[in-house]
Parts: structure tokens; sequence; C-alpha cells
């Protein structure tokens, strides 16, 4: 991360796309207490290309985090990309999980503090607006202060950022860059999936624009269905309301 990106993150409002170290949760969890229907939300939206790009935003409140949810699909692939926001505290958390059949399944995770966490000696002594990053995947774990990658060794720390995944999910993780103009995305790339591949840093220009489309089709086949009042939800709308076509 850029000293600038280490302001941004200190500095911006904290949105769902950031997040803590939290267990992963599955589609059929219950509804937390609290907060948890205020809001809770799906929005799905299509880009036809080409590349055509098809993505659902899935969110979810309670008093202890916000929850965001990204469903991903373009020619080379499927990703399901998870936020959390903790209600209290400063530490977040993001994951990406490449679910592109036949092998779906490997995940790496970025979580980001301001102070060092325990069991980070790589981060001994940080302090803002610098932040602690761990990344862990299928293959090991990284830490190290965001700082170090504006400095000196930053090639060297990317080459050990690279080795925490498998080969093969580097290479899937390519297919992710028709994405990358997604606004939901913006917190994923530049101090986390770029410092797997350079490629995947946020391009400049607008972000993609269209309107919302009905989506609970495609969010099951990424094994979130919707429920009957979500579904109710979906047809009100396209009876009331018809979506134009995305830009």
């Amino acid at each position: 991360m850029t000293a600038r990106g280490a302001a941004l993150f200190l500095t911006l409002p904290f949105l769902p796309g950031l997040l803590p170290l939290v267990p992963a949760a599955t589609a059929a969890d219950p509804a937390p207490q609290g907060r948890a229907l205020v809001p809770r939300g799906r929005w799905h939206h299509e880009v036809p290309g080409p590349p055509r790009v098809r993505w659902s935003v899935l969110f979810r409140r309670s008093d202890v985090e916000d929850e965001t949810r990204l469903l991903v699909e373009t020619p080379s692939g499927r990703w399901t990309l998870r936020s959390i926001q903790p209600a209290a505290g400063t530490a977040t958390r993001e994951e990406v999980t490449d679910v592109t059949l036949p092998q779906p399944g490997e995940t790496v995770s970025r979580t980001l503090t301001p102070f060092p966490p325990s069991a980070t000696p790589e981060c001994e002594g940080i302090r803002p607006p610098d932040a602690c990053l761990v990344l862990e995947g299928s293959r090991g774990r990284f830490a190290a202060p965001l700082s170090a990658f504006s400095g000196k060794d930053a090639a060297s720390l990317r080459r050990r950022v690279a080795a925490v995944v498998s080969p093969g999910f580097l290479a899937r993780l390519k297919g992710l860059a028709p994405a990358l103009p997604i606004s939901d995305l913006e917190f994923y790339s530049e101090d986390f999936l770029a410092l797997f591949e350079p490629v995947l840093a946020r391009p400049p220009g607008p972000a993609f624009a269209g309107g919302r489309l009905p989506g609970c089709t495609f969010d099951a086949t990424f094994g979130f269905p919707c429920t009957p009042e979500e579904r109710r939800r979906e047809e009100w709308l396209v009876r009331h309301a018809p979506t134009p076509p995305p830009r």
C-alpha cells in the first residue's frame, strides 16, 4: 500500500468493504439478532460487454458487523468476495474465493489493522497512518507493514505475497480483471489483489453503471438462493419498475 492508500484506509468512513477476523458464514446461517434485517438486501447488475460481467451484492447487518458479499462472474471464472466491517474495533478483513469449476474453493484473505495485532512480530512498532497487513492463503501466511510496499524491498515483498497461494489460483485470479470497474471491488484492488498481480490494479475511469436486474437465479448458482420474500420483492420490482439495460 502506498502512503496515500494507508491514509485512505484510516480516513474513509468504514463501508461494507472492509472487515475483521471472523469465521466464514454460510448462506444457511440464521440471521443475527438486533439489526440483522435493517437493512438486508440484494442487488444484481450486468454489463453485456464484451467482456460480459455479471455480479450480485449481498448485504447483511447485525449488532456485531456489517457483511457484504460480491458474487462475480467474468468470461474467465467465478469468485465470491466477502468483506466484514466490525461494529467495534478497527481490524478489517476481506476474502476472495475462487469458485470456478471444476476445482473451486481456494481462498485468500487480507486483514488490515492500524496497530500491531497479536502474533505479528513483523509489524511490531507500527503506528498510524501505517497499518499491519496480514495475507493468508492455501500455502501460508505473510505479514508486513503496509508502508513497506512503497520502499526499496517492495519487489521482494511481492514475490513473498504471491507464494501464499497456489500457482493455479494466482493464474485464475487474473480473470477478475474485467470486473475491476465494479465500484464494490475498490476495497479489494490496490492493497490486496494488486499485491499478487499488477494487472489487478484498479484501472482509471468511471465505475460500471447499470440498472438493477433480477438476480435470484444467478445468486442460486453460487449457493446463495433468495428467500421467498426476496423472490417476491424481485418479482414486484420487475413488474413495477422495469430497469433499462446497463450502460
